[in-house]
């Protein structure tokens, strides 16, 4: 070869070298480090917690929003011979922070349990929806929905209880797509090897909601009135709702900022025809049909059931029973949600790191320390009369509600498993069930204790400790780690096998000019 064609070669050489130097510096700088899943899973956490923020601000400054005895009216009230429903305490001459309520028991429900209805009835259409034109959109519509209706709140609650309800129903339909949203997530962001921690995190969207919610409302409500618990976390819902709209895309591979190399990690060991399933491709009648996805949606009730405590009644409780101030039970409430999270983030780490002990035994161990160690907790708390120590009834009763953060190695990550990538249909059907569970304890609760007494919350908890014992058995029974065959895929390659072997293929070539042969590069 002559001195020309070699200068040309390594000319070309050096200049393939400079270009993949430029994109790896490009990379760096755009691509965030390879990062960009993990800041989709945070903007997913908080933008579905404050989706269902928006929702128990209500349940937490309902407190505040009863308590007659911060009513200007209420010295009136004492000297008069008037009943308490003689008295307009929602009088309009007043500010919307100084009006306060007197809910019956009838309507104590409905207020609680009309936006689970609303979720309930909208999960199939929006799961539809979300199938046709992806979560993207359908939940920056949500968001968008969602904090025009809790800024309105305070007004339409003053103004007709009746169309209140109605508000709620429709504040519903933005959180029947939240898990829904969170198993697709899962599937389009998460590496193969990092579903556990992403299933942890996005299904802590529940007590994440609550962690912020309850103490913050609590204090906002005492200090600055009622109506802004409503205000805030209607502002930072549109703020999380622009942030989603921006950043979040339905494909990782569509994204601007997702590079070469982290798109490899992402859709390594999935197949290819996994991409694209349609509402239409989903085997319904397979899934209904299988016993291992009825052990995980059983699992589903006695979890939920026993949340509508945390985020809706735990303050209720605190006031009535333990007798502390509408802020200490807000802040007091953060402790166990606080505990539930580490526990729920750690499980979720560490069930994808331990390798010593087998998938289904993992998840066996890690629903049983949920479900039945909530139950064995919450018969110890209906056991144990509250009065002796404030320190030790707060602690008796978080353990049970932290002790839930376990299940996020248990049915949610069975869910998944056995599911594949018919989980986001699968994780519809759990909020259609969760919801179910939510709105039942809206009803349960408040119709055994009428006046707030201990006597009626150990009915309350002795209820709770027998369905999380059966809830968990029925799952320890069933439970599988492998993909149902309805989920198995054989005979495709990987998406990443399928971007490997494009890339094998001659992407450029220099000719010799002597010789006129042409040389790879």
């Amino acid at each position: 070869m002559s001195a020309s064609s070699e200068t040309t070669v390594t000319s070309v050489s050096s200049l393939g070298n400079d270009v993949a130097v430029d994109q790896e510096k490009e990379e760096r700088r755009y691509g965030c480090l390879g990062g960009n899943r993990y800041i989709v899973l945070v903007i997913g956490l908080f933008f579905l917690s404050f989706m269902l923020s928006s929702i128990i601000c209500y349940n937490a400054s309902y407190v505040s929003m009863v308590n007659l005895h911060s009513s200007p009216y209420w010295e009136d009230f004492i000297k008069s011979n008037k009943s308490i429903d003689e008295i307009n305490w929602n009088d309009p001459a007043l500010p919307l922070s100084q009006r306060r309520f007197a809910f019956d028991t009838a309507q104590k429900s409905l207020g609680f349990a009309a936006g689970f209805l609303g979720a309930i009835a909208a999960v199939v259409p929006m799961s539809r929806l979300t199938a046709r034109f992806g979560c993207h959109k359908v939940m920056t519509l949500s968001g968008i929905f969602g904090t025009v209706l809790v800024l309105i709140s305070p007004i339409v609650i003053s103004w007709s209880f009746p169309v209140f309800l109605v508000l709620r129903v429709l504040q519903g339909i933005t959180l029947a797509n939240l898990f829904t949203t969170a198993g697709v997530v899962v599937n389009e962001w998460a590496a193969v090897n990092e579903k556990g921690l992403f299933i942890s995190v996005l299904s802590a969207h529940v007590e994440m909601g609550a962690v912020f919610t309850m103490p913050v409302s609590g204090a906002l409500a005492t200090s600055a009135g009622w109506p802004w618990v409503f205000y805030l976390h209607g502002a930072i819902l549109g703020a999380l709702t622009i942030l989603w709209a921006v950043y979040y895309r339905d494909r990782a591979v569509k994204h601007p900022f997702v590079q070469r190399k982290e798109w490899r990690k992402i859709s390594f060991g999935k197949r290819l025809n996994q991409v694209g399933k349609g509402a239409n491709d989903t085997p319904i009648l397979k899934i209904v049909s299988s016993i291992v996805i009825w052990g995980v949606w059983i699992a589903v009730i006695g979890n939920f059931l026993v949340s509508q405590f945390s985020i809706s009644y735990a303050p209720i409780y605190l006031r009535g029973v333990i007798g502390c101030t509408p802020t200490e039970a807000g802040l007091l409430t953060l402790i166990p949600m606080a505990c539930l999270l580490v526990i729920k983030f750690s499980t979720g780490f560490f069930s994808d790191r331990i390798k010593s002990i087998s998938d289904l035994t993992k998840m066996k161990m890690f629903n049983s320390c949920a479900l039945l160690g909530s139950s064995i907790f919450f018969i110890i708390l209906a056991c144990s009369s509250p009065g002796r120590s404030k320190v030790l009834d707060v602690i008796l009763l978080s353990i049970p509600m932290a002790l839930l953060g376990f299940s996020s190695g248990g049915y949610s990550k069975c869910a998944v498993m056995v599911s594949g990538q018919y989980s986001p249909f699968v994780m519809s059907i759990v909020q259609i069930i969760a919801c179910s569970s939510l709105m039942a304890g809206s009803f349960l609760v408040p119709a055994l204790t009428p006046t707030d007494s201990f006597s009626e919350w150990q009915r309350v908890f002795m209820v709770y400790g027998a369905v999380l014992a059966i809830t968990n058995t029925i799952f320890i029974v069933f439970a599988r780690a492998e993909p149902a065959k309805w989920a198995q895929q054989k005979g495709d390659l990987t998406l990443a096998e399928a971007v490997m072997g494009c890339e094998q293929k001659p992407v450029e070539s220099v000719t010799d000019p002597e010789s006129g042969v042409s040389r790879n590069i």
